[in-house]
């Protein structure tokens, strides 16, 4: 899939000003810039994480009644539980609980709901169950704040903390406290924490209210597994959680986590956001998909190693388990997407009989990457469905479903990730309507996926402590991506084959004189081609340590030639040949193609061809007046056969734009 670059704004001037004051390259300093860190006050907080310092617990909204009711429940021995969510944010953030009142000295319970019966949040069910337990205080992490129902049909029988990081709705539950960073109300300055970060102020302020002492960083290794796993943005007190809990789960004393670690093959190594990304919070994460999420829980605060081993390699399991079947579930999803026009569909709507509900996230994600398109995957079960959705930039998935509510029984979520309930007989209307919502959202042109780039630069031109200092920038992710370069009409040399089946590639970047090496995984250009003509590079800088030497080593993410920004062109002899040999082999191919210029245009710059929206649309008028096409009543565009050689200077649309 061709993608178009998008490069930031690079302003030498301001670089090289920002480089001397911080006394480091310009390249980092380009990469600061480029994320808003512009002068020298951010970027040493910014390359020091530790020297930020964490925001005052009680500016969340209701944080100084949520610690007064707990302290009047740990003083009266009130029976206190703590509700979760089945994901590792929530996973980690009930943990995080359980270990800080068991050091207070407070025995606590726990409540987490099954994913495959339950859902998410909070239940009726589970709530009337909590208080004929006996319940007396029910404190929630990462759940709770929509859940203003089930917490009235309560009131006077259990009282409710609510700890929640999701956006509140028109009207907030009735409950003891509120806490949660995104309400309308609060002071807090950094509110994009995570689940297990709103627990983790709460944690704060109780232990400075009952220890009288702060809490520092006790329990982080927790906070920075869920905050990581949650996506949240990796900013501000998120990258002072995450840096530095990154070291702590490295050095962790906690059985748990480094059972974790050695059944992920990390024990001892480096722990990178990277690592929790994609090696330790997915088995925390498939514990809640396929099992039981107390699995997770009981990982976490484990004080047995040998208990904690057992539950990391069941948990290891379970994972292969998950990839196996998220795996299959895509496959039977893109045999779906065979008989529909993906070529002009613009949302993605798959549905399967008993589709596992815990892995049906991981598709829509896994489509939505692939075709770059909005996907919702939906499981039916006795004609319900119940369906997670996945977006691309521009595509506000909340206000889509919103304005689709009508064909939906409940849904929720934001702008970039949501869950549905939908009755199976709704679903082809649901299609239509979020077609017309794409339509209305988005342009063509915001289908074409993209590289963002910090800045062009060759390879070449890179010193191994420039990428040294890279690595200051970890620990990155959502708002802080790690950086990516481009570079076009490079010279490779010594190309050759790597890996099992040569699925990989490595070679040499030169200007004759100097070489860099490089590999790209999962490419199999042709080495000829690699070896004799010059080379466009999407790639990201890194060390290769091997031996006990260090070299520089380019990791390419792409060697396709970058899509241009769409510009005005000339409606001439070449763009019309062009046009009909795009149109011939969509005729050939059996794939529609649409009277929608815009969407035309779109396609043809996918597939390498240069073209525009106003002479797409020219064009196909030129070929209409010529008969060269007919458009039937559904718009779709067909090539008419056995016309003969045509004289363009018989349309007279090509004769005005050409005369």
């Amino acid at each position: 899939m061709l993608k178009k670059w998008r490069i930031k704004p690079y302003s030498g001037e301001k670089t090289a000003e920002l480089a001397a004051e911080l006394g480091i390259s310009q390249l980092l300093a380009g990469a600061l810039i480029n994320r808003g860190i512009d002068t020298k006050e951010k970027g040493e907080i910014f390359l020091h994480p530790e020297r930020f310092e964490y925001c005052d617990p009680y500016l969340l909204p209701d944080m100084d009644k949520a610690i007064k009711r707990i302290a009047d429940a740990i003083e009266k021995k009130e029976s206190i539980a703590i509700y979760g969510d089945y994901d590792c944010d929530g996973i980690t953030a009930t943990s995080l609980l359980m270990i800080t009142f068991k050091e207070l000295g407070v025995k606590v319970d726990y409540y987490i709901p099954d994913r495959l019966t339950e859902g998410y949040g909070l239940h009726a069910e589970a709530m009337e169950k909590l208080v004929d337990r006996g319940i007396e205080l029910l404190i929630t992490v990462d759940c709770g704040v929509k859940s203003v129902e089930e917490i009235k049909a309560v009131a006077g029988r259990m009282d409710v903390i609510v700890t929640d990081h999701h956006l509140p709705g028109d009207e907030l539950p009735q409950a003891v406290a509120v806490v949660d960073a995104h309400r309308k109300d609060s002071r807090y300055p950094c509110p994009e924490l995570a689940g297990v970060g709103i627990a983790f102020k709460l944690c704060q302020a109780l232990w400075q209210k009952i220890k009288g002492e702060p809490l520092n960083d006790r329990g982080l290794e927790l906070v920075a597994l869920g905050t990581v796993a949650d996506a949240v943005p990796l900013i501000n007190e998120n990258r002072r959680i995450v840096s530095l809990g990154l070291k702590a789960i490295e050095n962790s004393d906690m059985v748990g986590v480094k059972a974790l670690l050695e059944a992920a093959g990390c024990l001892g190594k480096p722990v990178t956001s990277m690592v929790v990304g994609f090696m330790l919070a997915p088995r925390i994460n498939a514990a809640g998909r396929l099992s039981s999420a107390t699995l997770g829980v009981d990982l976490l605060t484990a004080v047995d190693s040998t208990k904690a081993d057992a539950i990391a390699l069941e948990l290891n399991g379970i994972n292969e388990e998950r990839k196996k079947l998220k795996d299959d579930m895509q496959l039977e999803a893109e045999e779906q997407l065979k008989g529909v026009d993906v070529d002009n569909t613009r949302v993605l709507v798959v549905a399967g009989e008993n589709w596992h509900h815990g892995v049906i996230g991981l598709t829509a994600a896994g489509l939505d990457s692939k075709y770059y398109k909005p996907t919702i995957v939906i499981s039916l079960k006795d004609g319900i469905g119940k369906g997670s959705a996945r977006s691309i930039e521009g595509f506000n998935l909340y206000e889509a479903l919103e304005n689709c509510k009508d064909v939906l029984v409940q849904f929720g979520g934001h702008e970039g990730a949501a869950g549905l309930t939908i009755k199976e007989e709704n679903i082809p209307e649901f299609r239509r309507l979020m077609e017309i919502e794409a339509k209305r959202q988005m342009t063509a042109e915001q289908y074409i996926p993209f590289y963002e780039l910090d800045q062009e630069i060759s390879p070449l031109d890179v010193t191994m402590e420039m990428v040294d200092e890279l690595a200051l920038l970890e620990p990155c992710g959502m708002k802080n991506d790690s950086p990516l370069f481009g570079c076009k009409g490079v010279r490779t040399a010594y190309a050759s084959y790597m890996g099992i089946d040569n699925r990989h590639m490595r070679f040499s970047i030169t200007d004759g004189t100097r070489y860099v090496k490089a590999v790209a995984f999962n490419m199999n250009e042709d080495l000829d081609k690699m070896n004799s003509q010059p080379q466009d590079l999407v790639y990201e800088l890194g060390i290769n340590e091997w031996d006990g030497n260090r070299n520089l080593q380019c990791i390419i993410r792409s060697l396709d030639t970058p899509l241009d920004d769409e510009r005005p062109i000339s409606v001439d002899r070449e763009f019309l040949k062009e046009l009909y040999l795009f149109l011939k082999q969509c005729h050939d191919e059996e794939k529609p193609v649409l009277k929608d210029p815009a969407w035309l245009a779109m396609r043809m710059r996918m597939d390498g061809r240069q073209s525009e929206a106003k002479a797409a649309e020219y064009g196909l008028k030129i070929f209409q007046e010529l008969g060269l096409i007919r458009v039937d009543d559904a718009g779709v565009c067909h090539l008419v056969e056995g016309t003969g050689k045509m004289n363009l200077q018989d349309s007279e649309t090509f004769c005005r734009l050409n005369g």
